[in-house]
């Protein structure tokens, strides 16, 4: 009798360590996505200000503050995208396109919900190091900056970021070069 007693609670210790390992912990799980492309309508007008595409970027993976980036460049046709996060991961895959077959490309990825890398045309950059990318594509191959900018609130409506293209000092002068 005592041996029968002490395998149903081998037993069932056994079974709730394996239960509390195997649960997922509690946490947030995605990627929230935002922004906007625009044209203004004007032919004389600057690439990335005028005309311009933003992306952004909020990957999560467990921690709800999750691991933000935004991609602005001066490309206006928008682009295509898919993200997806879980346990332990979170990516993004991007671009922005423009009427004449220019095309950015960009992909990112969180194994751990706090940091992450991003690949902008097949260059590697750490989002430790910042997290605002500006993208020239009047060059080839494309010329990008990172920024080291808190992007948690950044604007992600048309108006609000149209606003912020003409009055960001560093925007408007990495774009007007």
């Amino acid at each position: 009798m005592h041996d029968a007693a002490t395998q149903i609670l081998i037993g069932a210790t056994l079974l709730l360590v394996c239960l509390a390992g195997c649960r997922q912990p509690h946490g947030v799980y995605g990627v929230a996505t935002g922004g906007s492309s625009w044209t203004e309508g004007v032919s004389d007008g600057t690439p990335g200000i005028d005309a311009a595409s933003v992306t952004v970027i909020t990957m999560q993976s467990g921690p709800p503050e999750g691991v933000p980036f935004v991609v602005w460049s001066d490309l206006p046709n928008g682009g295509d995208a898919h993200g997806s996060g879980q346990f332990r991961s979170a990516s993004y895959k991007g671009s922005h396109h423009a009427s004449d077959g220019r095309k950015v490309a960009f992909h990112a990825e969180t194994t751990d919900g706090t940091s992450g890398v991003i690949t902008i045309e097949g260059v590697r950059y750490d989002l430790a190091l910042g997290a605002l990318f500006l993208v020239s594509s009047r060059t080839d191959p494309v010329t990008v900056v990172q920024l080291s900018v808190d992007v948690r609130d950044f604007p992600q409506g048309k108006d609000e970021l149209m606003a912020l293209a003409k009055s960001d000092q560093v925007i408007r002068e990495f774009f007007e070069e």
